[in-house]
């Protein structure tokens, strides 16, 4: 890899003098792959494709030598933490991480009590909390791959905070302390979260959700406008993880894992043409989208409203696409997932 990244810069990644969201941008465009820097910087370390198998290693990578592009990153990386929503509770910051990966970074307001939201890798959540002259207590995680835990490690040695992910996928937590599954009530300071077991997108996902904060984080099983792919999981399985959080509070802020929405949002509009709130929901994403502006966290609400994976029961919809007024949900919401799959 490292042959091919001095191909394209005409010279090896240790000499680069560039910030790395630059670099990040070039190496992207032309491997889709990105770079990201340990704190204790002993290397650069590539994240190519989906796998951390994939992952290469460039040695004799010095911190000493390169701390003025370790700071150029830093001082990047923080203007890209933006304020996501605030209320008396709580404030939640949106933390670009990869490509489109968003982590979140939560303070809960009485206590000062800090947690990130599935770290995809450390250096933009040290960014967002040295912008704010501020400490990491917590790591929560929704579920074990790569892209959402790659930070939890390096983020644990630099401020001892202690990880809190599934029980049910404990084994592929790198660092995990704390096990929750479904029924467990954990504090962020004085904040409560509840847990549901979600699997689907993964056999151990959980979704949290604060509700005296109106928040929820259901990583890869809900998305604006969309819902996780199938990795390890069936259809039928999916639909009953989502239909736990039916019961939620339509106001309840949705921060889920990804920027996907244009992309589901052309999907949605297609396999629901009639539906006026979604053709406005997604003129107003392409508007967000066209400014480089990030489109989440939406409110449970409108995915109520205009999300199809929350849907399945909609007599248009199945009309539409010859789903069976008798099918259950569960076939009709397996059929929406196979038609976004074929997509």
């Amino acid at each position: 890899m490292e042959l091919q990244v001095a191909s394209a810069f005409g010279r090896t990644v240790q000499s680069l003098p560039w910030g790395l969201s630059r670099i990040n941008a070039r190496i992207d465009s032309r491997f889709g792959c990105s770079l990201a820097t340990s704190s204790r910087a002993k290397h650069i370390k590539t994240t190519c494709g989906s796998s951390p198998a994939k992952h290469r290693r460039f040695s004799n990578f010095s911190q000493t030598r390169h701390r003025p592009l370790q700071s150029r990153c830093l001082a990047t990386q923080a203007a890209a933490a933006s304020l996501a929503f605030e209320n008396s509770k709580v404030e939640v910051q949106r933390v670009p991480c990869l490509t489109d990966n968003y982590s979140w970074l939560l303070i809960e307001k009485a206590s000062g009590k800090t947690a990130i939201v599935d770290p995809a890798e450390a250096q933009p959540v040290i960014a967002a909390l040295h912008a704010r002259d501020a400490k990491l207590d917590f790591i929560l995680n929704t579920h074990h791959h790569w892209d959402h835990v790659g930070g939890n490690e390096e983020l644990k040695a630099k401020y001892g905070a202690q990880i809190v992910g599934p029980k049910a996928d404990e084994k592929r937590i790198p660092g995990i302390d704390v096990a929750l599954s479904e029924g467990r009530t954990w504090k962020l300071g004085d904040l409560g979260m509840h847990v549901f077991d979600t699997p689907g997108h993964t056999r151990g996902h959980i979704t949290l959700w604060f509700p005296d904060a109106d928040v929820m984080f259901p990583g890869d099983t809900l998305f604006a406008l969309g819902c996780g792919r199938l990795f390890e999981g069936t259809a039928p399985q999916m639909w009953q993880s989502l239909k736990k959080l039916l019961h939620i509070p339509a106001a309840t802020h949705v921060c889920c894992g990804h920027e996907y929405t244009q992309s589901n949002a052309k999907f949605a509009a297609h396999f629901d043409p009639t539906n006026e709130a979604l053709q406005a929901r997604k003129s107003s994403i392409d508007s967000l989208r066209s400014q480089g502006l990030p489109t989440v966290p939406s409110t449970f609400g409108e995915e109520l409203e205009t999300n199809p994976f929350l849907r399945p029961h909609d007599a248009a919809l199945r009309k539409a696409h010859g789903i069976a007024p008798d099918s259950s949900d569960e076939a009709a919401f397996a059929a929406i997932r196979k038609a976004k799959d074929s997509f």
